[in-house]
């Protein structure tokens, strides 16, 4: 093919999308002339078709249970056998809250009313954006569910950094742990 290789595998697509989805023309990765960015374009003269690799939204909720917060040990890549908070993709026309109120009930068998924002997290090459959220728990047991291998409950001052999954999980917990000190989080009040 001339021009530049085929595009890279996307994470969230698996590499499947290698063609234009208005004519079939291969796709390769250029620089799009609207804004500069590197983008999907069909390399077929005429068509104008860009396939935007949109990242994906997750929600998550870092729910209290008796003064500490749930983690979770993943029981799958990426991130097996590492800890976080319950959380995961938000389904098209999901409201983020209750994408993340789902995910503890799936992943910790707890149901939690969604609070206050902790933020909005996203890292260059990262293809998520993940939205964390302060919880309660207001039923149930906390235990590991179906994706997770294992569970425990951590204070403010016992979460294990150095074994948390991802960069977000990472800034996320740093603010909650902040929120519980001062009832701040990067100097907002809430």
């Amino acid at each position: 093919m001339i021009g530049n290789p085929p595009p890279e595998a996307h994470p969230n697509l698996g590499g499947a999308v290698r063609h234009c989805v208005v004519c079939g023309a291969p796709l390769e990765r250029r620089v799009w002339a609207f804004d500069g960015t590197e983008q999907l374009c069909c390399t077929r003269p005429g068509c104008t078709y860009v396939h935007f690799l949109d990242p994906k939204v997750a929600a998550g909720v870092i729910p209290t249970f008796g003064g500490k917060t749930i983690l979770l040990q993943r029981a799958h890549n990426p991130g097996k056998g590492l800890w976080t908070f319950p959380g995961g993709y938000v389904n098209q026309g999901e409201v983020v809250q209750k994408a993340a109120a789902r995910e503890a009930l799936e992943e910790a068998a707890v149901e939690v009313r969604v609070g206050a924002l902790l933020g909005v997290y996203s890292f260059d090459r990262f293809p998520t954006i993940l939205i964390v959220f302060a919880g309660e728990v207001v039923s149930g047991e906390p235990r590991a569910a179906a994706e997770s291998t294992a569970l425990r409950l951590v204070g403010a001052e016992e979460i294990p950094f150095g074994d948390l999954a991802f960069d977000t999980t990472r800034a996320a917990m740093r603010d909650w742990q902040e929120w519980m000190r001062t009832g701040r989080v990067s100097g907002t009040a809430l």
